[in-house]
């Protein structure tokens, strides 16, 4: 849309064809841009070219580009090379609007906006002392816009007479606007690369706060190094400590002056910072790593470190390396040897003692990977097991069971806990359950249980995120059966034991997961009053010809009845096992003889 509000017959009258002569000017013009964009030419040189092009073509006129400002949203001159200084400083900060002059308005309705008599003309009201100060009479400006369509700003054209402009001069905005386009692009791209390329240049050669090269430079040597090599990785003990005492400025210059201590002490060696406390010292020929350690701990022993003009005597955990190949990774796991036997200790990798089992690790890895996948992928899903109340033979209750689905399989926790464990994503996997099963649940009245674990306490989320959730699905804690497992309630820290009582408090429901497995501390869950005691499936998939099994569970069921906490058989999965769970009077049971886990709930 053309937007005219005077003299709009001016415009009318013009030609609306170019002539030949005219379009050569226009692919003349463009090919003049992009040769200096193709050679990469300053951005601000090229611009300004290609206003001083637009002036020759439409004699007696000003081009200039102007930006938008994200910040602020004031438009500002990027180029005007015909325009005097004191034109540029008013024109700065000009505010979009319908009152903003030409380009105020192209860019406010992001449309081309053309006005004959600037004077006059209302959307000049804010600007007219400036049309008038600079003369200039006409103004055609036309938005410019980034990669994604977004209005960035303007190029225009200002005459010194009135007139609108011919079929030639919209042409000739049209095109300019879009070469300002092209190189805008061309020039962010540019500067985001190269600001990556620094940033990486930086993370993978030197570590910001000693200067000395990182983790990144040390592989990198290490991979381009064929000879028989030394390495030593040097953990500082208790820094933690000194961090928490002294604040973070302290700790900063505290490892500073370690850094400085270690390439005083390690004069034949290269230094690198690898993490927070950790340094590393390669040598670049095989070296006796055991020695250069033994003098180490001989001058720590009768020096300390002065900072500040506060004397610490400090100690280094350390573990060593020799060889070709595998060098630093050899080296982590002397060091975790090293930091299993307690502080400053040292621990030089041997093959046949340290090598963890291949196949173990490759096995973590693989899960490790589908794990988190199939939770970015929404893959890991709660399947759903009933408990069936043993008095009313209905199915009062689901446990929420974490399944992994990949392919068309369907993996149990048996699969992947190690990888869970190790990750810590317990937390992760307890938020989805409680989740998605209390949607499943909602409305129906039904009773939900789901599994606790001893990180989930620790993280103390799970009063503020349950009440959230079932505030959200409508869902009551009475509702909600909260399984830990016997260990958590047993040996659990006071913290843990707090929590669960308050949760208690707060109405869900608490029950001992697999019950006589451990501990079968009887005190702590009186003292928790446990709701429901879950007693163990290898007591009861036997029970009807283990007779071992029968009198343990039949011990259970009485400590609980007196205490008046129901129970729960688990691996219920036949006839026999049922009878026998009957008629001792456990109050529910729940295995594959009445549900097999689902990803739905079945009839109830």
């Amino acid at each position: 849309m053309i937007d005219v509000i005077d003299n709009a017959s001016s415009y009318s009258d013009a030609p609306l064809m170019m002539s030949a002569d005219e379009l050569d000017k226009i692919l003349s013009l463009q090919q003049t841009i992009f040769t200096q964009v193709a050679h990469s030419e300053n951005f601000l040189d090229i611009l300004t070219a290609l206003c001083q092009m637009a002036e020759q073509l439409l004699p007696r006129s000003a081009a200039t580009i102007m930006l938008l400002d994200k910040d602020t949203g004031l438009l500002n001159v990027l180029v005007a090379p015909s325009v005097p200084q004191a034109g540029i400083d008013a024109l700065c900060r000009l505010s979009p609007g319908p009152s903003g002059g030409s380009c105020g308005n192209a860019v406010m309705r992001d449309e081309p906006v053309y006005v004959q008599d600037t004077f006059s003309d209302p959307r000049w009201g804010d600007l007219r002392h400036l049309a008038r100060d600079f003369n200039l009479c006409a103004c055609w400006s036309v938005p410019v816009h980034d990669a994604d369509d977004a209005v960035i700003g303007s190029f225009a054209l200002s005459s010194f007479e009135h007139r609108m402009p011919s079929a030639f001069h919209t042409r000739l905005l049209d095109v300019g606007a879009l070469m300002v386009s092209i190189v805008l692009a061309k020039h962010t791209q540019e500067q985001a690369l190269e600001a990556q390329q620094q940033q990486l240049v930086t993370a993978l050669e030197y570590d910001s706060l000693t200067s000395l090269p990182n983790q990144s430079k040390l592989k990198l040597t290490l991979n381009n190094c064929i000879a028989k090599q030394s390495l030593l990785l040097i953990n500082l003990d208790n820094f933690r400590f000194i961090n928490t005492a002294y604040g973070p400025a302290f700790g900063d210059l505290f490892l500073c002056e370690v850094a400085s201590l270690l390439a005083e002490q390690f004069p034949d060696a290269e230094l690198y910072r690898i993490n927070a406390d950790e340094f590393a010292l390669y040598y670049r020929r095989l070296t006796d790593l055991e020695q250069q350690v033994e003098c180490f701990r001989r001058y720590l022993f009768t020096h300390s470190l002065m900072i500040d003009n506060q004397r610490f005597s400090i100690t280094f955990t350390i573990g060593g390396a020799t060889g070709r190949t595998a060098l630093l990774e050899q080296a982590i796991q002397a060091m975790s040897q090293a930091k299993a036997l307690g502080k400053n200790r040292f621990h030089l990798y041997n093959a046949e003692r340290d090598e963890p089992d291949q196949a173990l690790r490759r096995e973590y890895i693989g899960w490790n990977a589908m794990l988190h996948q199939a939770l970015n992928d929404g893959r890991v899903v709660p399947y759903f097991q009933g408990v069936r109340d043993n008095a009313t033979g209905d199915i009062v209750s689901y446990e929420a069971l974490v399944r992994l689905e990949d392919n068309g399989t369907v993996y149990t926790p048996y699969h992947f806990l190690h990888a869970v464990k190790l990750s810590g994503l317990f937390p992760t996997i307890s938020r989805l359950m409680i989740d998605k099963g209390l949607a499943k649940i909602a409305g129906t009245g039904l009773m939900l249980s789901v599994n606790i674990t001893e990180d989930d306490l620790l993280m103390e989320y799970l009063e503020a995120y349950l009440s959230e959730k079932t505030a959200q699905y409508g869902v009551k804690p009475e509702q909600l059966v909260l399984e830990i497992l016997e260990g958590v309630s047993s040996a659990g820290k006071s913290s843990h034991i707090a929590q669960l009582c308050r949760l208690k408090a707060l109405g869900y429901v608490l029950a001992i997961d697999d019950f006589g497995t451990e501990y079968s501390n009887f005190e702590r869950i009186l003292e928790l009053h446990v709701d429901v005691v879950k007693i163990d499936a290898k007591y009861i998939k036997n029970i009807d010809t283990d007779s071992k099994s029968y009198e343990i569970t039949r011990a259970i069921v009485f400590f609980a009845r007196n205490a008046g906490i129901k129970t729960v058989a688990e691996f219920v999965h036949n006839e026999a096992v049922q009878k026998v769970v009957e008629s001792l009077g456990i109050d529910y049971s729940q295995g594959y003889l009445f549900s097999e886990p689902a990803p739905t709930l079945s009839a109830h």
